[in-house]
């Protein structure tokens, strides 16, 4: 059977035509920015690959957003709105799902080989237990993937990168008071995020009064390359808070399968992430620190994560 797997993002917006028992997709990435909608985007794409759509099995498009009442999304950092009626309308797929990218990437670790995947830390996974899953990128995507009582597995559809911000010691409780002041609100996302990194920069400059011009994402991950102080400390932060989110979702979900690690930002740090301390922060919950211990945490290299989990909601929805 041949699906269309889409992952739209903030930036990018990722589509491949493949088969249900693809162990791989290679998808072709278009800039959001300039186009108007998501049926523009697949009229695009489908012309591209000179394909019909009433060829296609299943269209599955995940889109970072929460699902709403009517099943479409409107996307929480771009201006798209992904409805399966408007697709429906606008191109002949015999059958169509939206769903939360986040949901999607949680399906998609039960496509994951060992190889896929870097271990941070404690032991092995106990079977048909909860795991959990959280991607810094344009945002913070958290989901997680419950065992079924006969079987099987459901995803979550959450917006837990949205939830309060704890802080764990003076320095992080000055941050999140200057966010708080600044935003109304601190949520993980605001820090745990390619936006957020550049959101720790200019907050330590404030705080500091060092006077720092701004930098982007990309840029301080290079200046903490060089020793750069404020750099190395933003990227610190990110690596503590981002462990601490993380045991916080373990505790959350009973995550004893496993928690995992995805998103754009790390796999292109290499060593500048901090493995150890984020380890380190995992565990830090106090009396529940031995709970946290055996609960093993993975680093995700896969890319299409995202539609690797669109093919497993195919195959649901195909039967």
């Amino acid at each position: 059977m041949t699906v269309l797997a889409a992952d739209i993002g903030a930036t990018h917006a990722r589509f491949a035509v493949t088969e249900l028992d693809a162990r791989h997709i290679a998808p072709e990435t278009m800039m959001v920015a300039g186009i108007a909608t998501l049926e523009e985007a697949l009229s695009r794409f489908l012309k591209s690959k000179g394909v019909s759509a009433s060829d296609i099995d299943a269209a599955v498009i995940a889109a970072a957003g929460p699902i709403r009442a009517d099943g479409s999304i409107h996307m929480t950092n771009c201006p798209w709105t992904i409805d399966p009626t408007a697709i429906g309308a606008a191109h002949d797929f015999k059958n169509v799902c939206v769903l939360n990218d986040m949901t999607a990437a949680a399906l998609g670790l039960l496509r994951l080989a060992p190889k896929d995947t870097e271990k941070l830390g404690g032991g092995e996974p106990v079977p048909n237990t909860p795991m959990a899953i959280l991607a810094p990128g344009t945002g913070l995507g958290v989901s997680g993937l419950i065992p079924c009582a006969g079987g099987g597995w459901t995803a979550l559809s959450g917006e837990g990168g949205h939830v309060d911000l704890a802080p764990h010691n003076d320095r992080e409780i000055a941050i999140v008071f200057h966010l708080l002041r600044t935003f109304g609100h601190a949520s993980p996302e605001r820090v745990l995020s390619g936006p957020g990194l550049e959101t720790l920069y200019e907050t330590l400059t404030a705080l500091d009064g060092s006077g720092t011009s701004p930098l982007a994402a990309v840029d301080i991950a290079s200046a903490a390359r060089r020793g750069e102080a404020q750099a190395s400390e933003v990227i610190k932060l990110f690596c503590g808070w981002l462990g601490a989110v993380a045991g916080d979702l373990a505790l959350t979900l009973g995550a004893r399968g496993g928690v995992f690690i995805a998103g754009g930002i790390l796999p292109h740090w290499g060593n500048l992430f901090d493995r150890g301390l984020f380890r380190r922060r995992f565990n830090a919950k106090g009396r529940f620190g031995e709970f946290l211990d055996p609960i093993p945490t993975y680093l995700v290299g896969r890319k299409d994560l995202a539609l690797m989990g669109c093919l497993e909601e195919a195959r649901r929805l195909l039967g």
